[in-house]
């Protein structure tokens, strides 16, 4: 039977509902942006992006040091000994040890490597912006992973609420049965539904374990969300709404649709990246170009020999060489690697138009599933009142005998649809918001307030 006090319930669920929206998380127990943050620790990408990001810093200075001249330092010692016959020195045997010392620089003069560290910098920026896209997919996972916990929760206390409703209204219509107030098909119907709920439970526990499970993949721990009354195993629901509040504040998202894409093209990451990919094909036809330019390079060298022979004890010497060279025939491979850079840089071009039509599409989805589930939010909120009152009114109006036990049990099986409903309306609200704020490019903890 339910009454006032389920009534009273339901106006709970309702309280929860705004609680969700505008409510900050509690101080005792788990939020949102400890969650981030141990996600932050823990998820390997993070680390693996942060490193790929050194890669790239070295890069730019390998880049750098290409120009400066190469200097090269080489130093023998050996011994010669020769046999002359007749020998008219009166010595039949001639030995030396000769040594020698050089230093030689090379200076190769190009626009070459100009090109190269431009590219080097635009790796790296791309190295930054695969940074910044890794730590924004830990986040929405990390937050999507926190909320299915949340709503599974949500769930699973409907779910046994149901349970609880249905095994009282099955006992109720049995002792009818004894006083013949109702048929053996009543009591059968009961138990139909009840079994149904059971069911119902069972899978919302197996939906709650996964979640879990999902979560420490995630962050690298348990949840841990005062989920009960300390005294004892009640119902949240019943005992502890405030708890509830812990579903969440909902994140700023951009005032419209129209701003939202503006955002998403201009600060997401993976879009970004594509752009400068853009940019670097260019300078690569530019570095192909000079395949078919002459290159010029400056060297010198300073070297000095001893005992290199019976008449000379020591010999220094200094050269200074400037060398072009003109490429006339390379098989063909400048030729084909300028086509292939302008081919490259031709599907980059593609990618990008494909990527903003995605990305575009995505953003207007994401605004489209927030709009409808703000909508049903409402609608919902008015169909769990509603299904309050007619489970009264139905279970009164049965006690008299206008209505029937099945009349009884749809009623409340539409009354724990609306609720589930609303919890999951609730659930794709929040996540659809994080969702947006991923393409826009803008979830981060800074922009969190974390």
């Amino acid at each position: 039977m339910r009454g006032n006090g389920y009534q009273k319930v339901n106006c709970k669920v309702k309280l929860i509902v705004a609680l969700c929206i505008f409510l900050p998380f509690a101080l005792h127990s788990e939020d949102l942006a400890n969650v981030l943050r141990d996600a932050y620790k823990f998820y390997p990408d993070i680390e693996k992006s942060k490193t790929e990001l050194k890669i790239s810093e070295k890069d730019v200075t390998i880049s750098k040091t290409d120009f400066l001249p190469t200097v090269d330092f080489s130093a023998s010692q050996g011994r010669k000994v020769t046999k002359t016959n007749p020998d008219t020195s009166r010595v039949n045997d001639n030995t030396l040890n000769p040594s020698t010392f050089d230093i030689d620089l090379s200076q190769p003069l190009g626009y070459t490597k100009a090109i190269n560290l431009k590219q080097s910098k635009n790796k790296l920026d791309i190295a930054r912006l695969s940074f910044y896209s890794t730590i924004q997919d830990v986040l929405f996972k990390a937050s999507k992973a926190y909320y299915t916990v949340l709503k599974d929760h949500f769930l699973l206390d409907v779910s046994k609420r149901n349970e609880e409703n249905l095994t009282t209204k099955l006992q109720a219509t049995e002792k009818r049965f004894e006083f013949r107030d109702v048929t053996k098909t009543d009591v059968f119907q009961a138990k139909a539904r009840l079994a149904e709920a059971v069911s119902k439970r069972i899978e919302a526990e197996n939906n709650l374990e996964i979640s879990v499970s999902d979560f420490k993949s995630v962050v690298g721990r348990e949840p841990n969300i005062n989920w009960f009354d300390n005294s004892d195993d009640t119902q949240v629901v019943a005992s502890n709404p405030k708890d509830w509040s812990k579903f969440g504040k909902m994140p700023s998202i951009p005032p419209s649709l129209d701003d939202s894409i503006q955002t998403g093209l201009k600060k997401n990451p993976d879009y970004r990246k594509l752009l400068i990919q853009l940019t670097n094909s260019k300078l690569d036809i530019k570095k192909n170009n000079l395949n078919f330019a002459p290159e010029f390079s400056v060297s010198g060298s300073v070297g000095k020999s001893l005992d290199s022979s019976r008449t000379v004890e020591r010999t220094d010497s200094f050269s200074v060489t400037g060398k072009l060279t003109v490429p006339l025939f390379n098989k063909g491979h400048n030729i084909l690697n300028l086509e292939k850079s302008k081919d490259s840089a031709l599907t980059i071009i593609k990618s990008i138009e494909t990527k903003k039509l995605d990305l575009t599409f995505q953003i207007k989805s994401a605004w489209k599933k927030i709009e409808s589930s703000k909508s049903s939010i409402e609608s919902l909120e008015i169909s769990v009142d509603s299904n309050v009152m007619a489970v009264e009114g139905v279970t009164k109006e049965a006690s008299v005998g206008t209505r029937t036990t099945l009349e009884i049990l749809d009623a409340q099986k539409d009354l724990t649809n609306a609720e589930s409903n609303l919890v999951n309306a609730q659930f794709q609200l929040i996540v659809s918001s994080f969702e947006l704020l991923k393409l826009c490019g803008i979830l981060n903890f800074e922009y969190l307030g974390i």
